[in-house]
């Protein structure tokens, strides 16, 4: 039988070994955070532009299905179009209950189809559209009085505290296109673009 020795010592990590690997992941952590946040800031611009584009994409659908005006507004507490041109406060999606004239939201009247609540670290701009931060879809799925190109532009904010998000190399922003025939589409804005105005 081997006896055990009294003096053996048992294997671990010194208090050195200890803060070198410390120092090892701290160095490696600072280099890889600012990759990882841009990672995060991309996604979250194209998750919200993505979701911009379903939400129009829904009220022109409705529009030529219901065959009833169909409109998309800025809406801070989802029960009126409130918010203006300023979007990351909330959206709703509504049904007019009159098939002429430029739709306006009236509750108890208009059909509420879809609240979207407030998004956070990014700024979501409407320019153009029917009226002032009101997009209408007509039983055509033309946009309703619109004279040129309807744009929502999506950027990442630098810090939640900012009013306004840039379009940077790392983290461009993006905006969701609607053409006069109502046509959707998104596309990547220019670097240093203004996130605060319609692209060129």
């Amino acid at each position: 039988m081997k006896s055990m020795q009294p003096n053996a010592r048992e294997r671990g990590f010194s208090l050195v070994e200890l803060m070198i690997t410390i120092l090892i992941v701290a160095i490696l952590t600072a280099i890889a955070y600012p990759s990882f946040r841009d990672f995060m800031h991309r996604n979250t611009v194209t998750a919200q532009a993505n979701q911009v584009l379903a939400s129009l994409q829904y009220a022109r659908n409705e529009a030529v299905s219901r065959r009833y005006p169909t409109g998309f507004c800025g809406s801070t507490a989802g029960s009126s179009c409130d918010g203006g041109a300023t979007l990351e406060n909330g959206w709703m999606v509504w049904r007019s209950a009159s098939l002429t004239g430029t739709p306006a939201y009236t509750p108890g009247t208009d059909q509420l189809l879809r609240v979207t609540q407030a998004q956070n670290n990014v700024s979501i701009r409407l320019f153009g559209g029917t009226a002032a931060g009101l997009v209408a879809f007509a039983q055509t799925g033309q946009v309703i009085g619109a004279t040129g190109t309807t744009n929502v532009v999506v950027c990442a904010k630098n810090s939640p505290s900012d009013a306004l998000g840039v379009s940077t190399a790392r983290v461009p922003g993006k905006y969701v296109r609607i053409d006069v025939s109502g046509r959707i589409t998104v596309q990547n804005l220019a670097v240093n673009a203004n996130c605060n105005a319609a692209p060129p």
